[in-house]
């Protein structure tokens, strides 16, 4: 398959909001989507960015309905050289319980499942808890 792998543009946030769309879906977490496209503009294409992004921008003639075979993994190795260039010594990824063909990718990609070696789980505070803990205030 041909395609190149460029950074993102400013243009590119309208596709960028798209994907993160149907990622939504396909994970069945569209309701907790709190994003905008004019989020991604000032948040990734500011002066001081909080987000870096990278494309796989595929030829029309090459487009198609099924999965690009290569694109994952290219992509991944990009991510992997601009991390090692950044002075990054791990990456890490979050995957649902149920997505058995992105762990199984990830596996094959010499990754490993933290949760089940470490023991290790992701945790997230956000909306009045997060406002809580901001002004120090939690509720436990």
């Amino acid at each position: 398959m041909d395609y190149t792998i460029r950074a993102a543009t400013l243009e590119d946030c309208k596709d960028i909001y798209r994907m993160i769309m149907e990622l939504a879906k396909h994970e069945k977490v569209s309701d907790q989507v709190k994003i905008a496209q004019r989020d991604l503009v000032q948040d990734g294409f500011s002066k001081n960015p909080f987000f870096q992004s990278i494309i796989a921008e595929v030829p029309e003639q090459h487009r198609s309905s099924k999965d690009g075979k290569g694109i994952g993994k290219a992509l991944m190795s990009k991510i992997a050289q601009l991390g090692l260039a950044a002075g990054c010594n791990q990456l890490n990824f979050a995957v649902l319980n149920w997505n058995k063909e992105s762990m199984d990718f990830y596996l094959s990609q010499g990754c490993w499942d933290v949760t089940t070696g470490l023991g290790y789980h992701c945790m997230r505070c956000e909306g009045p808890a997060l406002e809580d803990l901001a002004r120090g205030d939690p509720k436990n």
